[in-house]
């Protein structure tokens, strides 16, 4: 089996130590180095958990190339801040877009200097497709191909306004949230269920739920000092959020020159058929496609289904353009 290593980077910020998880490849390299940049929930663990078949990164270093994975600020491997290890309540929603995008700027200059390469693939998933798009926009000669996995751009989703908008103005981020929340194991089989309507059940097999909790507590200390169990998690995707799902867009998807796949679960309630249809057309690229994969949610890269996101995402990028 192969197995990631944990790399340290300096943020932007001048305080947190990023964690940036390196794969090498199954025999020799082939393909361009790739860099998974994770949603709003969990950080990179999502793209390896310790079941067979259910790693991403192993997926793609199969393929012949080396893998990363960032956890951006105040996720993952890189919760070590003041702002994360003071109470939620004394700083605003922590981790925004624009944070992220630092942060993932650092890593691809890590890995060009390691790989000594001008450019690098890059796989957004969820929230993560707005900051790895977003990055893909200002940095044209970095990035030679871009996946978008569950993309999420500018549409009203009533869904997600009544969750986490204020009750007097759907408009704007709900009050309470500070600069982070705590996800407990029960928090997050209920948003997995509502984010497949209800029919988790079909998509998703037994296990999986408890490994992905378990590797999300790892990483934070502080996890097991509290009853249930629960680790913590930035909120400054959720201020970004609450743009998106009223319909404003946060980045502007035409400077994007690499070629792009779009891709989502067609029971997915987050990133909808409508929304994704919509950032295509949006998108610069002369080269983008969508691709919807039957029976599965939000959580297809860790569901029943996964194998033919992870076959969709390896061909992708295993393409030539000329």
């Amino acid at each position: 089996m192969m197995t990631k290593r944990l790399l340290r980077i300096e943020a932007a910020d001048g305080e947190t130590a990023l964690g940036l998880w390196e794969m090498p490849p199954v025999g020799p390299v082939i393909h361009p180095p790739v860099l998974l940049v994770h949603g709003a929930t969990f950080g990179s663990a999502l793209f390896d958990l310790p079941l067979a078949g259910y790693s991403l990164m192993q997926a793609l270093a199969g393929g012949g190339r080396v893998v990363y994975a960032i956890d951006v600020r105040g996720y993952g491997a890189s919760n070590g801040n003041s702002v994360m290890n003071s109470p939620p309540a004394a700083h605003p929603p922590f981790s925004r877009a624009r944070q992220a995008i630092e942060d993932i700027g650092v890593a691809v200059s890590e890995i060009r200097r390691r790989q000594s390469v001008r450019a690098i693939d890059l796989i957004g998933f969820s929230w993560g497709t707005i900051t790895a798009g977003w990055y893909a926009s200002e940095h044209v000669a970095e990035i030679r191909r871009l996946v978008l996995y569950a993309p999420v751009f500018a549409e009203k989703n009533t869904m997600w306004l009544d969750r986490i908008g204020d009750p007097a103005d759907r408009s704007k981020l709900a009050g309470h949230f500070g600069a982070y929340r705590l996800i407990t194991m029960a928090d997050v089989i209920a948003r997995w269920d509502g984010d497949a309507a209800g029919k988790a059940a079909d998509v998703r097999e037994d296990g999986v739920v408890e490994s992905l909790f378990e590797a999300a507590v790892r990483l934070d200390a502080l996890a097991g000092s509290r009853q249930p169990p629960a680790f913590r998690c930035p909120n400054g995707a959720f201020a970004d959020l609450i743009e998106v799902f009223n319909g404003r867009p946060l980045y502007d998807p035409g400077t994007i020159e690499a070629p792009v796949l779009l891709v989502r679960g067609e029971r997915d309630t987050t990133s909808t058929a409508s929304d994704m249809r919509r950032l295509e057309a949006a998108i610069g690229s002369a080269e983008k496609s969508c691709l919807e994969i039957p029976d599965g949610s939000h959580g297809l890269g860790i569901e029943k289904n996964h194998m033919n996101l992870h076959r969709a995402i390896t061909a992708y990028l295993a393409m030539d353009w000329v």
